[in-house]
């Protein structure tokens, strides 16, 4: 793959700030109506191409975890990586159906080779059997979220059938200890996590939507509260996790508050009631304060999480039509193309800080999450 030639970060920030009367704002970037809009889709197309070259296993018709430079990549990606990859291949088909419908149905199938069943339950394990099961609620929400979406470009009812069965299984590590909540691992019962609360909560509101049965429903105003109580500190963000003798793990991830601002977003498109769009808006600007980076416009948190935070704002500008909101994630994504990508069109972890070398090791978990926030914002009227 051809080098792009770059100017580093660093030396454009000292550059602006030399210039007479500028500031580190000089270097933020801005999409305003005096300039083209940024080729979202484009960045998508490449993304998804360079993921393809550098991780694809056509003999399993898998992604693999990771790839180093000179070496062939070989080993399936774990399903949290797998799952992101789905998502971005689902947000490419629904702007394209007739290029990317064919490869994400492909790739949708050929993840049955992850679908385990035991103790009377099946779910989707970190890596393919067979082996030892091994599965985290999370990991099968995320997989909820992307089956649904599946559904939604393809009309295909399978699609459907198996997100409702690996919601089943999320739904298994729900008890009430610590008065209810969902684990976050099957095979380590210890902690309730937000990463698979939230994301249960989307994703029960995700088929309300699509059946319409009040179950699901039911299911999201359970979970959301519990969350709320357990888990939200008063600023309006969420902690990561509560052991279960009480002991709260206040670290904070930028998805983890993502998928509680695309809850209240939801709750408000099917309820109406405008306490939950309140919320999300709450949620949302004590997110820009702690994760969006002002001088830039980068998210101060790893890519796997932040294009996460990105996609909700794209949620709540669905429901709100602040503009603000789209300019947050336009201004990340355009840090992130031209600052977070390596000079062979490879993205580095994190999404606040320039990679101007080339990388020599890289995981698809990051190529997708750039993958799926760039097609997310192609869909985006901006």
């Amino acid at each position: 793959m051809q080098r792009r030639t770059r100017i580093p970060f660093t030396f454009l920030l000292l550059f602006a700030l030399l210039l007479p009367g500028a500031t580190a704002q000089t270097l933020r970037l801005t999409d305003s109506g005096n300039e083209p809009p940024r080729p979202f889709r484009q960045w998508g197309e490449e993304a998804l191409g360079t993921i393809k070259e550098d991780l694809w296993l056509p003999e399993r018709e898998l992604y693999a975890e990771k790839a180093t430079v000179g070496q062939a990549a070989k080993d399936p990606a774990f399903m949290w990586g797998a799952g992101v990859q789905l998502t971005a291949l689902a947000a490419a088909a629904q702007a394209d159906p007739d290029r990317y419908i064919a490869p994400l149905r492909s790739y949708a199938d050929a993840l049955q080779v992850y679908w385990t069943e035991h103790d009377g339950i099946g779910g989707y394990d970190v890596l393919p059997g067979p082996k030892p099961p091994d599965r985290y609620y999370d990991d099968n929400v995320w997989v909820v979220l992307a089956l649904a979406e599946i559904h939604e470009v393809t009309q295909d009812p399978v699609y459907l059938d198996r997100a409702e069965a690996t919601y089943r299984f999320v739904l298994s590590g729900e008890d009430e200890k610590l008065g209810g909540g969902i684990y976050w691992h099957e095979q380590s019962r210890d902690s309730k996590n937000t990463c698979s609360n939230a994301p249960a909560i989307v994703a029960a509101l995700r088929l309300y939507q699509l059946t319409q049965e009040p179950h699901y429903l039911e299911t999201a105003r359970r979970l959301y509260a519990w969350t709320n109580t357990h888990l939200q500190d008063e600023d309006g963000l969420y902690w990561d996790n509560i052991k279960l003798d009480g002991e709260i793990d206040e670290r904070k991830y930028s998805y983890n508050t993502a998928l509680m601002i695309r809850a209240n977003s939801l709750f408000y498109a099917i309820t109406g009631e405008p306490q939950y769009l309140a919320e999300a808006q709450r949620i949302a600007r004590a997110a820009e304060a702690k994760w969006i980076v002002p001088e830039t416009g980068g998210v101060a948190d790893g890519g796997r999480f932040a294009h996460l935070l990105l996609e909700s704002f794209l949620a709540l500008h669905e429901q709100d039509g602040d503009s603000r909101w789209l300019e947050i994630v336009s201004n990340a994504l355009a840090f992130v193309h031209e600052h977070v990508r390596d000079p062979n069109g490879r993205y580095a972890s994190r999404w606040d800080r320039p990679q101007d070398d080339a990388l020599q090791g890289f995981m698809l978990l990051d190529q997708a999450s750039a993958a799926r926030a760039y097609w997310k914002a192609s869909l985006a009227e901006f």
